[in-house]
């Protein structure tokens, strides 16, 4: 049985799958060795790492509503942005201090964060709508279209991955974010509820943790459209994970219903799952000069996802 980390990135513009992940790779790894030490780093170096890379399907469906995309000046950018992050201690990005530092980016202010706050709970009952997202988040409406392949184009590129590590008994860390966090729940559903997939469920193996980041799983608009929705009972849900760690930042618009525990408590009444955890943080990131709290490199140094990836190492 390996440990293994399977790891799928977010929506929007992206560098080639080697850039990308290395970038990834490196942000997890600094946040180990900063909290739990060298030994913490190793052990994630040395176990199995897996990434589930669609940003070449991304880049071709937005490059035609978007307009270009400058590669080098994004690769250099997401550098500057980790650079800055690695310079901050764990203390940094928890608490009052993490507060602070949040409001000190570029972009934000006091009245921001206050206003986060307040606009937090609305947000979460109104829900954004598929127009809404369409606008802010056009390759997340993408995904949804009946008449495009881009849904299972990406979906592949994690089932691909995913469905071997299952059928070995692999001990799983998926980590996710965004856009990808679709991407894995509906995957996860079709491997634990389609008959083509019986070599996979029968197994009985399960993720140990799932994690999601800057996830939209807790919109209404976005549980209407996942897989399962249609059907019955404990069949809505994938039956194939053991513990879900969902982490929210402050001001991260994809994530603004910040919580998924109440809208999945199903799968617990259901016996499908052990634990679903929420955790509201403090994204640090800044990308092109303003803060970007829905940034994937500045959830995946953070203290909190780093816990739980240096608790599943061991």
């Amino acid at each position: 049985m390996a440990k293994r980390i399977i790891m799928v990135h977010g929506r929007g513009f992206k560098p080639d799958q080697g850039a990308l992940g290395q970038i990834w790779a490196e942000a997890i790894a600094h946040g180990l060795e900063r909290d739990r030490g060298a030994d913490a780093r190793a052990g994630f170096e040395s176990c199995a790492r897996s990434f589930a890379y669609f940003g070449d399907a991304s880049n071709e469906y937005l490059r035609d509503r978007s307009g270009p995309y400058d590669r080098d000046a994004d690769i250099a950018d997401r550098r500057r942005c980790l650079d800055a992050l690695r310079q901050l201690e764990a203390r940094d990005f928890i608490g009052e201090s993490g507060r602070a530092h949040y409001e000190n980016t570029p972009g934000q202010s006091n009245v921001a964060a206050v206003l986060a706050d307040l606009v937090a709970a609305p947000l979460a009952w109104v829900g954004l709508g598929a127009r809404a997202i369409g606008l802010e988040a056009p390759d997340l409406r993408e995904y949804w279209n009946p008449d495009s392949g881009f849904a299972s184009r990406v979906r592949w590129r994690l089932t691909e991955i995913l469905k071997p590590a299952l059928i070995a008994g692999d001990d799983i860390l998926l980590v996710t974010h965004s856009l990808g966090s679709l991407i894995a729940y509906d995957n996860l559903w079709k491997l634990s509820r389609y008959v083509e997939h019986r070599d996979v469920f029968e197994t009985g193996h399960k993720l140990a943790r799932w994690i999601t980041l800057g996830s939209p799983l807790g919109n209404p608009t976005v549980r209407k459209n996942l897989s399962g929705q249609r059907a019955s009972g404990a069949r809505q849900y994938p039956a194939n994970i053991r513990k879900w760690i969902n982490a929210a930042a402050v001001g991260d618009y994809i994530s603004h219903d910040q919580t998924v525990r109440d809208d999945y408590r199903a799968m617990l009444e259901y016996g499908l799952i052990e634990s679903i955890e929420d955790h509201r943080i403090y994204n640090l990131a800044v990308r092109f000069g303003k803060s970007n709290p829905h940034h994937g490199v500045g959830y995946l140094i953070h203290p909190t996802v780093i816990a739980f990836i240096g608790d599943w190492l061991g």
